[in-house]
């Protein structure tokens, strides 16, 4: 691995670790749609190799959103997930065995949305926050 790949490894990791949950589990949404995106230009261009491995990396970003889900605390929500989760496993799967490029880029608006929706659960909580130190910081004591 050369200086600029560690350096840019590192720059991810680095912000991956100082985001919140929600941040991450969009990060991983962004990430499952980038590798998407490559499979099928790899799918289109029959190179099965490229194509292997990023639907491999695909479903190990699946793998991680689910460990991330707090399933102690999120009853419904939860489940909903590891089933969409599971049914995203199983286009993928079907996908590229059929080489069905349209399955992935389903597969990929579906990320999206999931993506866009952590990404306001973020910024709701993020302004609920702001909100609580503005009146904290405001009140004479």
């Amino acid at each position: 691995m050369n200086a600029y790949a560690r350096s840019a490894d590192a720059y991810l990791a680095q912000r991956v670790l100082g985001t919140s949950p929600e941040q991450q589990a969009a990060l991983l949404m962004e990430a499952g749609q980038k590798f998407l995106g490559k499979a099928i230009m790899a799918m289109e261009r029959l190179d099965h190799r490229e194509t292997a491995r990023c639907l491999s990396r695909v479903t190990e970003i699946i793998v991680q959103a689910d460990l991330r889900l707090n399933h102690a605390e999120g009853g419904e929500l939860v489940e909903n997930l590891k089933k969409i989760y599971a049914w995203w496993t199983q286009d993928i799967l079907k996908a590229s065995s059929t080489r069905d490029t349209a399955k992935l880029a389903t597969v990929s608006q579906h990320m999206g949305e999931i993506r866009q929706a952590w990404e306001q659960l973020h910024e709701k909580q993020a302004r609920s926050v702001q909100t609580s130190e503005f009146l904290l910081t405001n009140r004479v004591v």
